[in-house]
């Protein structure tokens, strides 16, 4: 591990956009372009490993193991129900605007982005590649004396892509640490779903000169 920076803390989370993606074997892309998801204020991922140990004469012989999709929190500000609409796959009234839920599970598939910030200065950009929803927890109450407002929590569910990129893998997540990666001058990280094909277009390694 050459990087300086290895250690931080964590205080700051911004810029939770989403696309609609298509992942097939021949190709992985977007449909439409990335757009705001959600005013975040908390995110939470839960990555583990499944594991299995085999033994002979007495002793661990070997491990097999498998990284487990990621699970995956935003809580935020309420989504409105139309925009939850798309996000499920829900019908919307062409008419009326109303929403016309049929109570079915709708296959669609994600990518979603953020920024987290460390205390010195420096950010994590993200780029989960292909994640599924899990169904918005929500509540409401009554309006009293107290200040107390409502958001809601989005589940996603994370999984390496179908599509093997021009590295010859399939990817889960694309992540850079500004510490170690700047963005190119003219290039935002939410512009973008940004994969190993175009990784190269929107950001480069920071030389010892512009890290010292």
């Amino acid at each position: 591990m050459s990087e300086k920076k290895k250690f931080g803390l964590l205080r700051g989370l911004s810029d939770i956009f989403i696309c609609e993606i298509s992942d097939t074997v021949a190709e992985y892309k977007e449909i439409g372009t990335p757009e705001q998801l959600i005013p975040a204020g908390e995110m939470t991922v839960s990555k583990s490993i499944e594991k299995q140990q085999f033994y002979f004469d007495n002793s661990m012989w070997d491990e097999v193991g498998q990284e487990a999709p990621s699970e995956m929190s935003v809580i935020g500000a309420a989504v409105r129900a139309a925009f939850l609409a798309w996000i499920e796959g829900k019908d919307v009234d062409a008419a009326t605007g109303a929403i016309l839920d049929d109570g079915d599970w709708h296959s669609k598939f994600f990518a979603i982005s953020g920024t987290k910030n460390y205390t010195d200065g420096t950010s994590e950009h993200f780029w989960f590649l292909k994640a599924s929803f899990g169904g918005a927890e929500e509540a409401a109450k009554t309006k009293d004396a107290s200040t107390d407002a409502k958001g809601m929590t989005l589940p996603f569910t994370a999984f390496p892509t179908l599509h093997k990129f021009k590295d010859g893998k399939h990817r889960k997540v694309i992540r850079i640490d500004t510490a170690n990666t700047k963005l190119l001058a003219d290039q935002s990280w939410t512009a973008q779903v940004v994969t190993p094909d175009n990784l190269a277009t929107v950001c480069e390694k920071v030389t010892e000169a512009a890290a010292e």
